[in-house]
C-alpha cells in the first residue's frame, strides 16, 4: 500500500495584507507538486493573532483551509502554539504568512526529514532574493542571508527556522511547544536550545529554499534592540553562541564589541593622545572583522550600496548594544523584585 503523508501546515499571521496571497500561492504549487509525486492529505490553518480580518478573495486550489481568528494578539510563538494545539496531524509545517516557498519545499523537507538520523526540525535555507524594494532592506537580506553560502548540503543549526519548518506534534508537545515572546521574535532561539537539549537536531537544508520581504534597517533596528534585550537572559543561562548565520553569534558579538569601543573613544578623545589614530584603527579593525560579510554583500547583492552595508553593520552594532544595556536593566530589575 502506497504511503500516505498528512500533515497540517500551520500559517501564524497579523494584519499580512497581500503578502499572504502570495505566500498561499506557492503553498498550492508546492502542494501541487508533493501530490504528483506522493499520496497526500493535509489541512490549512491560518491563525489570525488578534489583527483586521483576513479576507482570502482569489483562487486558490486549496482544500481544508480554515482561517482561526483569535481575539487579542498575543505574539507569533502563541498562534503557531495554538494552531499546533488545534491541528489534527502529527507533522506540522510551520510557515510564516510573508514567506514565498520553492514548489519542491514541502516534499524535499519531508524526504530529508526521513534520511537524516536524529532530526528534532528541519528548515530550508533562504535565498538572496527580496521582494522589499526599499534599498536599505538589501542589506538586512544581506545580514540574514550571510553565512550559509558555504553549506554543501545540511547544517546543523542551534535555532529552529520558525518562519518555515517541519516538525513533528508529539516530539514539539514533547519539549513544551512554542515559547511566547510578544513583539521580540526570539522564539526560534528559545525551541532550538530546549530541542537539542532533547539530544536532537535542527537542520537546515539546500535541497529547497524561501524568499520573503525583508525588512528596511530602521525596523530592522528596533527589532534587534527588543530581541537581544529579551534574548540576554537566554545567552547567559546557555553560555554558549549561535551557529553562524543567526542572530548572536560570536564574530556579530566582536563587531559590537569593538563599535562600543569607538563610542568610548569618541566620548573620551579629549583625554587621548593620538585619538584620531585610535579611532582610526578601532574604525579599520571593525571592518575587518565584517570583511567575509561584506565580500558576501558585494558577491550577491548591489556593489554600489557598499556605503549602506558599512552603514548598516555600525546601525546593526549600536541596536545590539542597546538592547544589552537594556536587558541588564531588565535582569537587574529582576534581582532587585527578587
Amino acid at each position: 500500500m502506497k504511503k500516505q503523508y498528512k500533515f497540517s501546515i500551520i500559517i501564524p499571521a497579523f494584519n499580512p495584507g497581500k503578502k499572504i496571497l502570495h505566500c498561499l500561492k506557492s503553498i498550492e504549487k508546492s502542494i501541487n507538486f508533493f501530490s504528483k509525486k506522493k499520496k497526500i492529505n493535509y489541512e490549512i490553518l491560518v491563525i489570525n493573532d488578534g489583527g483586521e480580518n483576513i479576507t482570502l478573495e482569489f483562487n486558490l486550489n486549496l482544500k481544508n483551509l480554515k482561517i482561526i481568528n483569535l481575539k487579542k494578539n498575543r505574539g507569533v510563538g502563541y498562534a503557531r502554539q495554538y494552531g499546533a494545539r488545534i491541528s489534527k496531524y502529527n507533522y506540522l509545517f510551520f510557515i510564516d504568512s510573508d514567506i514565498i516557498i520553492k514548489n519542491n519545499t514541502i516534499l524535499s523537507l519531508f524526504k530529508d526529514y526521513e534520511n537524516l538520523e536524529n532530526v528534532g526540525s528541519i528548515g530550508p535555507i533562504q535565498d538572496y532574493r527580496n521582494f522589499n524594494t526599499d534599498f536599505t532592506s538589501d542589506f538586512v537580506c544581506a545580514k540574514r542571508c550571510y553565512g550559509y553560502e558555504n553549506v554543501k548540503k545540511y547544517l546543523k543549526f542551534s535555532a529552529i527556522r520558525s518562519e518555515c519548518c517541519l516538525i513533528e506534534k508529539k516530539f514539539l508537545k514533547s519539549v513544551g511547544g512554542w515559547g511566547y515572546f510578544p513583539n521580540a521574535g526570539i522564539e526560534e532561539f528559545e525551541l532550538g536550545h530546549r530541542i537539542i537539549n532533547k539530544n536532537k537536531v535542527n537542520y537546515l537544508t539546500k535541497s529547497t529554499s524561501y524568499s520573503t520581504y525583508w525588512d528596511n534597517i530602521f525596523n530592522r533596528c528596533k527589532n534587534i534592540i527588543l530581541r537581544t534585550s529579551i534574548y540576554l537572559p537566554i545567552f547567559l543561562s546557555r553560555r554558549q553562541f549561535e551557529t553562524k548565520g543567526s542572530f548572536a553569534t560570536k564574530s556579530q558579538a566582536l563587531s559590537s564589541l569593538i563599535t562600543l569601543l569607538i563610542i568610548f573613544s569618541l566620548i573620551f578623545s579629549n583625554y587621548f593622545e593620538d585619538s584620531g589614530k585610535i579611532l582610526f584603527f578601532l574604525f579599520f579593525l571593525n571592518l575587518v572583522i565584517e570583511f567575509d560579510f561584506l565580500r558576501f554583500a558585494m558577491k550577491y547583492f548591489k556593489k554600489k550600496n557598499i556605503l549602506m552595508y558599512i552603514i548598516g553593520i555600525f546601525l546593526t552594532n549600536l541596536s545590539i548594544i542597546g538592547g544589552s544595556i537594556l536587558g541588564i536593566l531588565n535582569l537587574k530589575k529582576i534581582i532587585l523584585k527578587r
